[in-house]
């Protein structure tokens, strides 16, 4: 698999996934609506975030929403993988998947669920940062999440691991 180097600069937009009526995954429109951002001036695409169903598609779902996206925009554009899960294990296995079907980076969650202190979630994001060579924007939202990764945890996260790269910022703090 060649990956494209993931710039965190432009226009990445957290995209929604389609369903059909019958409520599984529809392919074709996640790939025309990935097109139509792309040809629309954004410069990549991330996929599975909070909007874009990542608490509710089963594993193998989430692999082939990646794929597809990977497969539609054949190099054009990089694919940022959400990587959310209720377990750490999970969260892993999701960066591995991602990076084998091609995705250029990752967007790492806390746990959905789970509210906790620092330790707790430096123990859980840390392993799927560090699960592959890809490089991961750290996803902090405290309103959705009841998680927020302070300025010196974040320093603290990006001094352990060479690939945090970016932080998503969703606290409505300006600090």
């Amino acid at each position: 698999v060649t990956y494209m180097k993931m710039q965190w600069a432009g226009v990445i937009p957290a995209m929604t996934t389609g369903f059909k009526p019958d409520y599984s995954v529809d392919h074709a429109l996640v790939a025309k609506h990935a097109g139509w951002l792309i040809d629309n001036g954004c410069s990549g695409i991330v996929a599975l975030g909070s909007l874009g169903e990542s608490a509710t598609l089963k594993f193998d779902e989430k692999v082939a929403v990646l794929k597809t996206l990977v497969t539609t925009l054949k190099g054009k554009a990089p694919v940022v993988a959400g990587i959310a899960s209720l377990s750490t294990q999970e969260g892993v296995e999701l960066a591995k998947a991602a990076q084998n079907v091609g995705c250029s980076g990752l967007m790492v969650l806390p746990p959905y669920v789970y509210s906790s202190d620092w330790r707790e979630m430096k123990s859980h994001v840390q392993p799927v940062i560090r699960a592959t060579k890809l490089s991961c924007m750290l996803y902090n939202n405290p309103v959705s999440y009841k998680t927020d990764f302070l300025p010196e945890q974040i320093k603290e996260l990006a001094a352990a691991n060479s690939n945090l790269e970016a932080v998503k910022e969703s606290s409505a703090d300006v600090r």
